[in-house]
């Protein structure tokens, strides 16, 4: 009897408790929405009253997408890209068109073969697939880290072996075999495109160029890059994004490096899609130069992290016309990645391209 007085009391303590909890978790979550409610209508009030994104548009030089047509990447061109004095490079002929053409087939099959990881997107319903798939032996940086954080959290529940391989050290595992297999075709060796990227840009800028290490331990090197596939039909007629939302900053930047190595067919395009630039892509000369300038147009530049089409139609709207640029087989395109860009959707063919993200920091790096 007394077992179950001191089971029951036990009880009516851990209810009344539990009840604490779920009020005080409802309260912070009311707390919490109130909160980003008030932020968000501060926000508002602010860009309402002193918002003017059209004013933050480039014009002059910084505005400009710089064209090479001898297929060479040049310091002075670098310069300017770097400290934001132009939005855009197009080196055209970067990579021999027929090698281009080739190798953009040869990973086409291999997507046949192996298949692709998905590059996700945000949108208002949450995480959604895109039109873009990834190939190659690593995955990102960052879904590296995040199945890292995860393993540390299932490890500490399920009190598995610090021993075990980790997600960060299968990635640089994979930077490597990425890197190898890559160069290799066959039982003879080749230039891959993204190796002549790093190479010339090392050549071509005063400083130096070099992939980027871990700050301890090993130091081992970062992925150089991957392919990237996208397939028509497209559904998105292409999202506006940025991959970094910081302010421009003469001294520091990133960048993004696409060599184009097959595109889809204009004239095919041109009976199932309206848009005459279908598979070209679009780069917005928007020079956001401080937090303030941020801060005064946040409920609009916010729609750059959240890419649904709701959010695009207005950002279409307040971005006004775009720099257009219609890569073809083996032209590279650098672009700043901290300015709106897209690549616009298609009906019919295929796009591949490799991607690898730059970082500058002053000119010593």
């Amino acid at each position: 009897m007394r077992a179950g007085r001191l089971i029951s009391s036990t009880a009516n303590i851990a209810m009344k408790h539990m009840n604490i909890v779920i009020q005080h978790k409802q309260r912070r979550q009311f707390s919490n929405r109130t909160r980003n409610d008030a932020i968000q209508e501060l926000f508002r009030h602010l860009e309402s009253n002193h918002g003017n994104l059209s004013s933050l548009i480039d014009t002059g030089t910084a505005a400009e997408t710089i064209v090479a047509d001898d297929g060479i990447i040049h310091a002075n061109h670098l310069k300017r890209l770097f400290e934001h004095d132009a939005t855009a490079l197009h080196v055209r002929n970067f990579y021999n068109s027929e090698s281009a053409t080739q190798l953009g087939e040869e990973l086409i099959q291999e997507s046949l073969r192996k298949g692709g990881k998905n590059w996700k997107v945000s949108t208002s319903r949450g995480l959604e697939s895109s039109d873009v798939g990834t190939l190659g032996e690593h995955p990102p940086y960052n879904v590296a880290v995040a199945r890292e954080r995860q393993s540390i959290s299932s490890s500490h529940n399920d009190g598995d072996s610090k021993d075990a391989t980790t997600p960060i050290d299968e990635y640089f595992e994979g930077v490597q075999r990425e890197f190898h297999s890559r160069r290799k075709k066959g039982t003879s060796y080749r230039l891959w495109p993204l190796d002549k990227l790093r190479l010339e840009l090392d050549e071509a800028w005063q400083f130096g160029a070099g992939l980027a290490r871990e700050q301890k331990d090993q130091r081992r090197a970062f992925g150089g890059g991957l392919p990237r596939i996208m397939r028509g039909p497209t559904r998105w007629k292409g999202f506006i994004h940025v991959d970094d939302l910081g302010p421009l900053d003469s001294s520091r930047g990133l960048f993004s490096a696409n060599i184009y190595l097959t595109v889809p067919d204009a004239d095919a395009n041109k009976h199932t899609n309206t848009n005459p630039d279908a598979g070209a892509l679009y780069i917005w000369p928007l020079g956001v130069r401080s937090r303030l300038d941020w801060y005064r147009n946040a409920i609009t530049l916010s729609s750059l992290s959240a890419q649904d089409p709701e959010s695009q139609l207005i950002l279409r709207k307040a971005l006004g016309t775009p720099n257009v640029i219609h890569p073809e087989p083996g032209d590279l395109v650098l672009l700043c990645a901290q300015r709106p860009h897209c690549a616009v959707g298609f009906s019919d063919g295929v796009r591949v391209s490799l991607q690898s993200f730059l970082q500058y920091e002053s000119e010593k790096r």
